[in-house]
C-alpha cells in the first residue's frame, strides 16, 4: 500500500503534469482551464503537506485564473486578489518561507497583466521562488515542475533575444 507521503507527492505530480500540459495549449482559455485544474490539485497537495500558505495561495490562483477565463478585467481581478494575498499572509504566515508563495503569486498575477516578455520574466522569478518554497515544505514534484517551467521561460527569453539579434541575417 502506498504511504500517505507518497500519495500526497503523487497528487503534486499530477498537478505538475497539468501545469506543463497547459503550456502546450494554443488557446488562452484552454491554458487557463489547465491552470485551474493544476491549481486545485496543488491546493490539495500543499494542504495535505501542511503547507497552508501555499495551499491557500493556489486556491486563490485557481479562483483568479477562473475569473481571468470568464472576464476580460485582468487588472481589476489582480487588484482584488492582491488584497486577498495580503490577508493570506496576515493569517497564514508561521515561518519566513510562508511569505514565498504570496510573493511569487503576487508577482505572477501582476506579470500576467503585462506584455509577453514581462510575463516570461515574471514567470522565471515567480517559479524560482516556488522552487525555494517547495524545498522547505518537501514538495518534490513542485521542485521539479516549477524548476522546469522557470528554465523553459528563461529559454524562451534567450531564444527570442537570439532570434531578434539575428533577424535579417543569413545563417
Amino acid at each position: 500500500m502506498i504511504s500517505n507521503f507518497w500519495f500526497i507527492q503523487l497528487i503534486g505530480f499530477i498537478a505538475g503534469v497539468f501545469l506543463l500540459l497547459s503550456y502546450f495549449r494554443s488557446d488562452t482559455n484552454k491554458v487557463l482551464s489547465f491552470h485551474i485544474i493544476s491549481g486545485l490539485l496543488d491546493f490539495v497537495h500543499y494542504f495535505l503537506l501542511g503547507a497552508y500558505s501555499g495551499s491557500f495561495v493556489y486556491l486563490l490562483e485557481s479562483s483568479r485564473d477562473y475569473l481571468y477565463y470568464k472576464t476580460k478585467k485582468d487588472k481589476y481581478i489582480f487588484l482584488v486578489c492582491a488584497i486577498v494575498y495580503l490577508l493570506i499572509s496576515f493569517f497564514q504566515i508561521r515561518t519566513w518561507y510562508d511569505y514565498l508563495p504570496v510573493l511569487a503569486s503576487l508577482l505572477d498575477g501582476y506579470s500576467l497583466t503585462l506584455k509577453k516578455k514581462y510575463v516570461n520574466i515574471g514567470a522565471i522569478i515567480s517559479y524560482s521562488i516556488w522552487v525555494i518554497y517547495n524545498v522547505f515544505v518537501k514538495s518534490y514534484p513542485g521542485i521539479i515542475f516549477d524548476g522546469i517551467i522557470a528554465f523553459a521561460n528563461l529559454f524562451i527569453i534567450c531564444y527570442d533575444l537570439f532570434k531578434d539579434k539575428n533577424k535579417g541575417k543569413n545563417l
